[in-house]
This record gives C-alpha cells, sequence and structure tokens, in this order.
C-alpha cells in the first residue's frame, strides 16, 4: 500500500493501513530521513514492512511494523 508519493502523505492509505502519523514519520526517520517531503516513495508492504524511497537514502531500506501486543486477564 503506498503510503508516500513524491513528499505527499496519502492519507487514505494511511487511514486503511491502520498507522498513525507518529508511527509514519517515526519509521521515515528510522531509514534516515529527517522529513516527510523528502521520501520519494514508503509502502507498506504485505508483510507489515515499511520500504522507503528516497534520494537521501542511498538504497532501499524497510522497517518491520511491530504488531499491537494482546494482554490477557487470567481467571
Amino acid at each position: 500500500m503506498l503510503l508516500i508519493y513524491n513528499g505527499q502523505i496519502i492519507h487514505q492509505h494511511l487511514d486503511q493501513s491502520g498507522l498513525s502519523m507518529e508511527e509514519l514519520e517515526s519509521a521515515v526517520r528510522e531509514h534516515g530521513v529527517e522529513k516527510i517531503k523528502q521520501v520519494n516513495l514508503a509502502i507498506l508492504e504485505v508483510d507489515g514492512n515499511i520500504s522507503v524511497l528516497s534520494d537521501n537514502v542511498s538504497s532501499k531500506s524497510t522497517n518491520k511494523r511491530r504488531g499491537h501486543k494482546i494482554v490477557r486477564k487470567n481467571g
């Protein structure tokens, strides 16, 4: 799912993915890119990885999306 194209967030896809804006910004920073405007493409892969392509990154990098913890109460 395409999340960022040419520095522009595709908000509909961001909402559909269940990612928050903070999670997207964090993933972009983890790939060494300071600002979303500098991202050429950010893609949420089927396996949960976020791929980021940017002129500021020498090659494609991926970030594994962390799943939410399920807490159960015994008894």
